[in-house]
Parts: C-alpha cells; structure tokens; sequence
C-alpha cells in the first residue's frame, strides 16, 4: 500500500468512529471519555513514567556500588602503596628474617595471632579476622623479598572482607 492508500483508509476508519461515536448517548459519551483519559493515563505511566522510576533505581544501584568500590579503594591504598614501594625496592629480608616478618605485618595494619618459628628457615603465622586485601597484599610483598610460601590455608572471616589465614613461610 502506498502512503496516499494509508491515509484514505485512515480516514475513513477516523469518519467511522466518529459517527459511532456521535450515535452515543450522553452518558456513554462521557463513560467513553473517561476510558479515553483512563488509557491515555496507562499508556503513559507504563511508557514512561516507569521506565524512568526503573532507570532511576538502576542509576542508585550502580552509584551506590561505585562508592562502595571507591570506599573499598581508599581504604586499601596506603597498602598498594606500600607493596608497590616494596616491590620497587627490591630488598630482600636480612639473615634475621623471621623477626622482620612480624614488623612487616604491622606495617600492613595486620595483626599476627600466632607467630610460632619452625627451625631456622620456616615460621608458621595465624591471623584472625584480617583484612582479605591487606593479607594477600601483605603475603605478596613478603613473596618480592625472597619469602616463599610453604603452606598456606585462607577462608573467610566472620565479617565482610576480613579472611583467616594459617601460613608456612619458608625463606
């Protein structure tokens, strides 16, 4: 159908419904009306209106978590400098290692719960309810500086983002 065709049986379609509707009685006229404004009202809250309430809430939703990744950052970054100044350094832990280990936890903000030496070249470490990204963080720096990792056994604190670990670290 062409264009010229559509608007033709458009029109007549339209002269239809207006003579239906002329052939009302005042009441039915009114009832009809007030569907009218009833629909117009549906089509728009379902086309806009709650399009938009569902963009909006999406919008918070992603805010929100976006500032809790920018909390989370804030929080962990005196610790990614602190690796990335250790990874720069390239120093390795003295002869006397195993009690460095103890200060290097508290220069992450860790507190080590068990600290017990195993010989001369190994220590078994515990820490309780630690920061997850301060631990692995803390584990990694010690790993640039010549420390291995014997044994190493990590699961989920009692809060969120915290971790307990039970570690051998071995020179």
């Amino acid at each position: 159908m062409t264009s010229a065709e559509l608007k033709k049986l458009a029109s007549e379609r339209w002269s239809q419904l207006e003579q239906w509707y002329a052939s009302r009685e005042a009441r039915e006229k009114t009832v009809l009306k007030v569907l009218a404004g009833v629909a117009v009202f549906v089509v728009l809250y379902w086309l806009i209106w709650a399009p938009s309430l569902a963009a909006r809430d999406q919008a918070r939703q992603q805010y929100v978590a976006n500032m809790q990744t920018l909390e989370w950052i804030n929080a962990n970054s005196g610790a990614v400098q602190a690796a990335r100044a250790g990874s720069n350094s390239n120093s390795r832990l003295p002869d006397n290692w195993v009690s460095d280990v103890s200060r290097s936890a508290d220069e992450f903000g860790l507190t080590l719960k068990g600290f017990s030496p195993d010989g001369n070249r190994s220590v078994r470490i515990q820490l309780e309810e630690q920061p997850a990204a301060q631990t692995v963080l803390w584990l990694q720096s010690l790993q640039e500086k010549g420390v291995q990792l014997g044994n190493l056994e990590m699961t989920p604190g009692g809060k969120s983002g915290t971790a307990t670990v039970r570690a051998t670290l071995q020179q």
